[in-house]
């Protein structure tokens, strides 16, 4: 008998053996004495609960699931439960710790204690040795490991994702073994120690620093072994090693040691096996072997290959038979090379996933690709294949990457039913002709790519029918011209490249791209001001507007943006002042830059993206791109004609490590607050009109390898050449008339000033503004009162002085006449 009942009919069914509960306890647990099978589930244990439980003399099944027990709990009432064959305490809250007494549970065979979270030391564990079952997996569990070695009966042993260490030859003598996971703990020593384990079918190893040989020799014993999952271990080479058995007694079906590490000669050990369906052998160097094409001929069950980045050879062989099994292949990042066979599509017709990407294939894409109808993702990227986009492609097809290839031509027209693509990338190629009006049919489409090919005309403006999915766009370095559509409001776009086109006319509206991260419209023909409503781009990382026709003011809107760190409006006809409030921009914390490791990490959905940005780092422009990217930040306002001084206040800007003032009509001093830019790598101030010393504080940036201040109106002395400083030759003072000391070939006097300027000089500049006031006022009052003097003395001056003012009163009357007055006032 079975059911879920009500608590308060307990006490009626004496001769209950099953119980399954998910309310509340309650009382009369001391009347069940026939109870064998108890299951308590979405309940909050209490004491009594505890304290009912354990008079259960009979109970042989107990299970806690998705319960929570208070960490005030006496659970000793467990203890009692001698008669206790299975207990399962899993996906609870268990705040409590385990009492000592477990180990007194010696008729225990099947123990669960997985996922809970449960910070415990294993040593309660060490007498229990009828247990056949022990899963311990998704705690933090950790101890004396050697307590294991005693728990001979065990068949199956997972201690996942814990905090175990030590060495592994302490489960050598489970024999009895026939699962065993130590996968993500803390565990070393040599794989060789399992040989003995010769019941074993299964073996999980992930994420650990055990040594094993990319032979496997050392289990070539163990004939019952099927699966043996060991991703990020230390696989080495072991050909110089001998082992009694030429030839694995295995038959695996899967094998998995993705990782890195010497390889030596890809394992020969697998030509003899023929029952494989999973084969993952990425990342780890096999020293330029040729692509074992004999693993797709063996086995006719392979529905997985992986062999990323395993330093293949080559040509890329197909099977003599068709292989309707297999489902992904992936052998990217390799060198293989050659032709992509014509027949993969008949060979291979059910691949789901087909990368060959970052290899030196070369031909054309092959048509048959075109029968491969569960084709879902298709990366043939960063290979030479040349030729046109077959016109044939997969319906089902999600990720379509053929970006950094050499093919040509113009986009196929039977691409417009592809209405499931997610992404689609044709990057860096050679490809023609307009954009596509049907793209904008593709209603999933998330990341269009089409940067660095030979696309011309207008942006259509049926890709604003993308408006509510598209993510990434990127058509950077294309002909295309017009102005950007009005209708450009996507409301998910993360990323926009349009720079290196021909774009003119102004920035349209992203006023509802709440999500926008980079925004990078350089090297255009844009115009106008730059719009207020960039200040409502909250997520905004990225701006570069440089190297284009931008008119008017920064706009103080930028200020609210505190996720920027890199701002380029550089080369653009800028006017006005710099808001003081853009100093408090620049964010200093590395996390909100977009290539973290779960948002745009450069990682949307499928696809991974690596977009450079082009930017102007101590003085030489260079494109950066994926997490280099990250640790830049900055601000770039050459080239403009930027008013007004250099804000004072640095103090929130300290990360900043790039700073370029340089090329405007900036006028006063250069702050000494700029020293609080302590990880500033490129400081450039130059061709401004700055006045008065260079701040002696500067010589507190450790970091600085560029610095410029030429072609100013700075005096006094150079810095002391110590530190950084020591660096910088005569070109980083040059242009500065009254600026003095090492390295200008300009010596300085023993008070700092220079020889050739007054000794009144302040810090103000190298003239005296108080003094040229009082002299600029002295000479109007002076200059009139002599001619006065002298019209009084000399009689004949007297009279051809007010003689000459007469003749010009008379000419400025009659030419007010002739050609001034309106006639019917003369």
């Amino acid at each position: 008998m079975e059911e879920s009942i009500d608590v308060r009919g307990l006490p009626a069914l004496k001769n209950l053996e099953k119980l399954y509960l998910t309310s509340d306890i309650g009382k009369g647990w001391q009347n069940l004495t026939s109870l064998e099978e108890l299951t308590l589930m979405d309940l909050s244990i209490t004491s009594n609960a505890v304290q009912n439980i354990g008079t259960l003399a009979s109970l042989k099944d107990l299970v806690i699931d998705n319960c929570v027990v208070d960490d005030s709990l006496n659970l000793h009432g467990f203890c009692e439960l001698r008669q206790l064959q299975t207990l399962a305490i899993i996906n609870s809250e268990w705040n409590a710790r385990l009492p000592e007494c477990f180990s007194e549970l010696i008729s225990l065979k099947h123990l669960d204690i997985s996922f809970n979270g449960i910070f415990e030391n294993v040593f309660m564990f060490k007498n229990l040795t009828s247990l056949e079952f022990l899963d311990l997996s998704h705690n933090k569990f950790s101890g004396d490991i050697s307590v294991f070695k005693n728990l001979t009966s065990l068949k199956y042993l997972d201690l996942f994702s814990n905090n175990f260490f030590g060495n592994i030859y302490v489960f050598k003598n489970l024999r009895s073994l026939e699962f065993l996971d130590l996968s993500s703990n803390k565990f070393s020593g040599d794989i060789s120690h399992f040989r003995s384990l010769t019941s074993l079918l299964e073996l999980r190893l992930w994420n650990n620093s055990i040594e094993i040989p990319s032979s496997l020799a050392p289990l070539f014993n163990l004939s019952k072994l099927q699966n043996i999952y060991a991703d990020n271990n230390m696989i080495y080479n072991a050909e110089t090693e001998m082992h009694s058995l030429d030839t694995p007694t295995f038959q695996l079906r899967s094998i998995s040691l993705s990782c890195c590490g010497d390889g030596g000669s890809f394992p020969q050990s697998l030509n003899h096996q023929h029952d494989l369906e999973h084969v993952d052998l990425s990342h780890i160097n096999f020293k330029g072997d040729q692509f074992p094409n004999w693993l797709l001929e063996n086995n006719k069950k392979l529905e997985r290959l992986n062999l990323v980045n395993s330093s293949l050879s080559g040509h890329f062989l197909l099977p003599s038979t068709s292989r309707r099994g297999l489902s992904r292949l992936d052998v990217s990042s390799n060198t293989l090379d050659g032709n992509i066979p014509n027949e993969i599509g008949a060979k291979l017709p059910s691949l789901e996933l087909l990368n060959m990407s970052n290899n030196f294939f070369t031909g054309g894409i092959p048509i048959s690709i075109g029968d491969m109808i569960s084709l879902q993702q298709l990366d043939l990227s960063n290979n030479k294949l040349s030729g046109g986009i077959p016109r044939h492609l997969p319906m089902g097809l999600f990720t379509f990457d053929v970006s950094n290839n050499q093919l040509f031509g113009d986009i196929p027209s039977s691409m417009e039913n592809l209405s499931l693509m997610l992404t689609l990338d044709l990057s860096n190629n050679t490809l023609f002709g307009g954009i596509p009006r049907w793209i904008g049919k593709m209603s999933n489409l998330q990341e269009l790519v089409m940067a660095n090919n030979h696309f011309e005309g207008p942006i259509p403006m049926e890709l604003c029918n993308l408006n509510s999915s598209l993510k990434f766009l990127d058509l950077s370095a294309n002909n295309i011209s017009g102005s950007l559509p009005s209708c450009f409001i996507f409301s998910s776009l993360t990323h926009v490249y349009l720079s290196r086109n021909k774009l003119k006319g102004p920035i349209t509206s992203f006023l509802n791209s709440n999500y926008l991260v980079t925004l990078d419209l350089s090297n255009n023909h844009l115009t106008g001001n730059i719009p207020n409503w960039i200040g409502t781009l909250s997520a905004l990382v990225y701006l570069l507007l440089d190297n284009n026709h931008f008119e008017g003011g920064i706009p103080v809107q930028l200020c609210k943006l505190n996720r920027l760190r890199l701002i380029d409006v550089s080369n653009n006809n800028l006017s006005g002042t710099i808001p003081p409030c853009l100093m408090n921009t620049i964010s200093n914390d590395s996390s909100h830059a977009y290539y973290s490791d779960d948002d745009y990490s450069g990682y949307i959905g499928s696809f991974s993206a690596d977009v450079p940005i082009e930017f102007t780092m101590k003085s030489i422009s260079y494109f950066y791109k994926g997490r280099v990217l990250t640790y830049l930040s900055g601000i770039d306002l050459s080239c403009n004609k930027l008013t007004g001084e250099i804000p004072l206040q640095f103090q929130n800007f300290r990360y900043i490590i790039v700073l370029n003032f340089s090329h405007n009509s900036l006028i006063g001093p250069i702050p000494p607050a700029i020293s609080d830019l302590s990880r500033i790598e490129s400081l450039d101030l130059s061709h401004n009109h700055l006045s008065g010393n260079i701040p002696s504080q500067l010589l507190g940036l450790h970091f600085l390898s560029v610095f410029s201040v030429a072609y100013n109106n700075l005096s006094g002395t150079t810095p002391q050449r110590t530190g950084q400083f020591a660096t910088f030759e005569e070109s980083s003072y040059v242009g500065n008339p009254f600026l003095c000391g090492e390295p200008l070939p300009k010596n300085c006097s023993t008070d700092g000033s220079s020889l050739s300027m007054p000794r009144n000089a302040t810090d103000e500049g190298f003239i005296d503004m108080k003094v040229f006031y009082a002299s600029f006022v002295g000479s109007y009052i002076v200059m009139p009162l002599c001619i006065a003097i002298v019209l009084y003395i000399n009689p004949y001056w007297r009279q051809a002085w007010f003689y000459h003012v007469e003749a010009a009163t008379m000419s400025c009357y009659y030419f007010v006449l002739d050609h001034i007055l309106p006639k019917r006032f003369r």
